[in-house]
């Protein structure tokens, strides 16, 4: 195998022995002087196919002790869930844990509907975001809410390879629709292929369910209103895909604007950051 570039001091872009790109992990694989022949595949615990180049950027950017507590439910998880898992579910449960902490700092928090569902459907899942909630207070010193558990169970569960949901092409469909109005604000489109996007796809997708089982809820009016101050130009983004949902028999409540709301505005930060500069 050959090491092409570092990304930091535990993973590395390389180059397997059928000349595919390959990105690896494996304690203090960075230090190796790049680029070189590793001959000592044992210091290499996993490689990852299939990535692109905003999982490079997760890695180089997320914090690494939040990518070990992803790293370590994904090995529990491997063991514990009767189901193949795709292999990037460390990035984006990193990515999600990420999110969370951020969400907390600025105190905003959601309640997540379909906890008890979960835990009645998704016992093992359930029972593995709990395990996460608690690496997160012990390695991080952070006490999340009990109400990420479903969250953070939503993850696992869309890891699984073997499930199977009804209404899927329906759901593309809006997903699809959704994603033309936030590319029509850009005013570029969007690489729907990307780590970013597909996070951000999985999130209305859930969304999508959550709609289809209960009806609108809504949240606190100053909650609310104070998310509509901050993000003002993605309210009317927002605004646009409610109008569009509803029309296609999804009505939106408060509770779901204010999900989307910081959902898109994720998505639009990366988008803007990922174009290149003239």
């Amino acid at each position: 195998m050959k090491l092409l570039k570092k990304i930091n001091n535990n993973f590395a872009l390389a180059e397997d022995s059928k000349g595919e790109k390959v990105i690896v992990e494996g304690r203090g694989v960075g230090f190796q002087k790049m680029p070189c022949e590793l001959t000592d595949l044992s210091i290499i615990s996993r490689t990852y196919y299939g990535f692109n180049s905003e999982t490079i950027r997760l890695i180089q950017t997320v914090n690494p002790k939040i990518l070990q507590i992803a790293d370590q439910i994904y090995n529990e998880a491997v063991d514990q869930i009767p189901a193949e898992l795709n292999a990037n579910l460390p990035f984006t449960l990193a990515d999600h844990l990420e999110f969370c902490i951020e969400r907390m700092n600025k105190k905003i928090q959601l309640k997540m509907p379909l906890i008890y569902e979960l835990e009645s459907s998704y016992p093992l899942e359930m029972k593995l975001a709990e395990r996460t909630l608690q690496r997160v207070e012990e390695q991080l010193d952070i006490r999340l809410p009990e109400s990420e558990k479903a969250g953070i169970a939503l993850n696992l569960i869309n890891a699984e390879l073997s499930v199977k949901t009804s209404n899927t092409q329906q759901e593309e469909e809006l997903i699809d629709g959704c994603t033309r109005i936030i590319e029509a604000y850009l005013h570029h489109p969007i690489y729907r292929k990307s780590f970013n996007y597909t996070r951000f796809a999985t999130h209305l997708q859930y969304l999508l369910r959550r709609m289809n089982q209960q009806p609108p809820q809504n949240v606190s009016y100053s909650l609310y209103q104070t998310i509509k101050d901050r993000y003002a130009p993605i309210c009317e983004v927002v605004s646009a895909m409610a109008v569009y949902l509803e029309a296609s028999g999804y009505p939106i409540g408060e509770e779901e604007k204010f999900y989307l709301i910081l959902h898109v505005q994720r998505l639009c930060d990366r988008e803007r950051c990922a174009q290149p500069t003239v």
